[in-house]
């Protein structure tokens, strides 16, 4: 969807007078050294980006709440309530400790959270007599939770035809079954314990020929190949250990137990169908992302079923969600726009389009008639962004092309960075065997083991038994050929003052020690660096001008003064009147 920024705050204004409501003030949501971030821009920007998928929330939640209306149904603040101490304690928590998890991990607010509960208990008494388990599930529920039993070994195997050479064996000497499981079963679960099923087996729990079969299998008895079970490919035997006889509980004590446990594994399925009916008989007119319809149905997002849904009602739904989010994010760019503005850079169209030509031509191969695959690369772009081709470029690719711009005249590349570029990937290189480790006195100890019996194969014994890292010690202490250049100057100094055969001292890398072993040095290349000098260079001018733009974003945001008044939050207040003069690249 495209539109424009002034199109939608138009539409918010207008859906307040359709309403018969005075416009509210353009409210200030944050400043950014002065410059003020409104409401209403806040809100179009929260439209564009998630106003198509808020829209349908909203309608969906608008349909539940209507057909609860036109039923009569009462769900009471104390329901909802009741409910989520209900779910906090089947997690064995208390309900702030579920709410506060549900923070953390999934971004639900306290509030969002007893909305979705609402909309849950909303949903099953909507489904009313179809969540009710019949007589028949709550005896099934009652024989898989308190029947009879079978214990039971199993051997999963990968191949038919090594299932059929072990069951011939298997029958032959049934006693070796927990042998067999051991050596040959691939399930990890069950193989330590000789194929050993954690727990019994009891009516209507799993596939029920194989429940069948087992049920009526006796104490060491082999099973005939169950096919594709436990999963497709796979070929599983089985043992009966034994039968168990089923719990002493009379169904009547435990049935107001099951006939929740029922009613709560229905509720998924049966709300899908309540809803999907819901949805058929729906009148819905969708508004909002046609702007040919604004005209004649101003501040309107959608009708549904006769009832106005306005553009204003999905904004404040938007920025409730979202809106934390989005500012974050605006005010990352107004203070980039704001270091442009200083060192007069402007951002055209043309800049816009032949970024987006240089990544197409980076990132992806060339079209039959040698032009940049555009619209692939912007069909990824956008994708994994999440958002629309309008709001990539204007909020992925202008502020990315807006540091390069600042930071483009401090990018210099030196003589003697093309030269250490070259000699990083066209030079000598030596070959050594490591081994890292994390304690200081383990490394003494280690060091003194390889510099007693110092040889290849006892170093790489040393590695394998040793080494902190796994992909070291399973390659016992192989690592690539080392560069200079490459970041690790200690590494390298040291590794280059070895002679094949010889022991390295303990280096010491950030929390990590390293131990080398010279095995040998690899020639430079025959290449030329006038042949590579040009990809040198536009590889590192990136690389720099990366650091460049890194360090740059970090001293914007540290000097900008922020008041956000969404979030209650300012820094750099005793800073106010102390603007930025320009670009901080120290």
């Amino acid at each position: 969807m495209k539109y424009s920024l002034t199109t939608l705050i138009a539409c918010l204004a207008i859906s307040c007078t359709a309403l018969g409501q005075v416009p509210p003030p353009a409210d200030v949501v944050a400043e950014v050294n002065g410059d003020k971030i409104t409401r209403n821009s806040l809100a179009a920007e929260c439209l564009q980006l998630h106003g198509e998928d808020e829209l349908y929330f909203l309608i969906n939640n608008t349909l539940i709440r209507q057909e609860v209306e036109r039923q009569r149904i009462v769900i009471t603040a104390d329901e909802v309530n009741a409910e989520i101490t209900r779910l906090a304690n089947t997690f064995g928590m208390n309900t702030q400790e579920l709410l506060h998890t549900l923070k953390q991990r999934r971004s639900f607010s306290p509030e969002e959270y007893q909305q979705e509960t609402w909309r849950i208990l909303a949903l099953g008494k909507l489904a009313g007599s179809r969540l009710n388990p019949t007589e028949t599930e709550l005896q099934e529920a009652y024989e898989a939770e308190f029947g009879a039993a079978v214990q039971a070994r199993q051997i999963v195997l990968a191949s038919k035809a090594e299932a059929e050479t072990i069951l011939a064996e298997l029958k032959q000497y049934p006693e070796t079954f927990a042998a067999v499981a051991k050596n040959k079963s691939t399930d990890p679960v069950t193989q330590p314990y000789g194929g050993m099923l954690r727990y019994p087996i009891r009516r209507h729990t799993m596939n029920p020929h194989v429940e069948n079969m087992l049920f009526s299998m006796q104490p060491g008895q082999i099973s005939p190949i169950a096919a594709d079970f436990p999963f497709p490919g796979q070929f599983t035997i089985y043992q009966c250990v034994g039968h168990l006889r089923p719990v002493e509980i009379e169904a009547e004590e435990v049935k107001r137990q099951l006939f929740f446990h029922i009613r709560a594994k229905k509720l998924p399925l049966v709300s899908a169908e309540v809803f999907k009916d819901l949805q058929d008989r729906a009148q819905v007119n969708i508004i909002f992302g046609k702007p040919e319809l604004y005209s004649q149905h101003p501040g309107i997002a959608a009708y549904l079923n006769g009832r106005e849904i306005s553009i204003n009602e999905l904004a404040g739904l938007c920025v409730q969600k979202h809106g934390k989010e989005v500012l974050n994010d605006m005010i990352n760019r107004l203070f980039i726009e704001q270091a442009c503005r200083r060192e007069g850079i402007r951002i055209t169209e043309q800049d816009i389009d032949s970024e987006i030509h240089e990544m197409a031509i980076k990132h992806l191969p060339l079209l039959a008639n040698g032009q940049p695959n555009i619209e692939l690369w912007l069909r990824m772009a956008t994708e994994e962004a999440e958002m629309s081709e309008f709001m990539y470029r204007k909020n992925v690719v202008v502020p990315m092309l807006a540091l390069k711009k600042l930071t483009r005249p401090h990018t210099k590349v030196t003589e003697e960075d093309i030269q250490r570029a070259f000699e990083a990937n066209y030079g000598q290189r030596v070959r050594c065997l490591a081994i890292i480790m994390q304690d200081q006195r383990r490394a003494q100890e280690v060091w003194q083991k390889a510099n007693r019996h110092l040889t290849e194969t006892n170093f790489g014994d040393l590695a394998a038994e040793y080494s902190f890292d796994p992909e070291t010690r399973l390659a016992r202490g192989v690592i690539p050929p080392i560069a200079r250049h490459t970041g690790q100057p200690e590494l390298e100094k040291e590794a280059f003052s070895l002679k094949p055969g010889e022991l390295s001292k303990i280096i010491t890398i950030d929390e990590y020690l390293v131990i080398l072993y010279c095995v040998g040095y690899e020639n430079p290349s025959s290449m030329k660096r006038a042949e590579v000098e040009v990809d040198l260079i536009t590889d590192l001018f990136e690389k720099k001008q990366q650091a460049l733009i890194a360090r740059l974003f970090e001293s914007l945001h540290g000097q900008a003064v922020v008041h956000n008044f969404l979030t209650g939050e300012s820094r750099n207040h005793v800073l106010q009147q102390a603007q930025p003069e320009g670009p901080n690249l120290r």
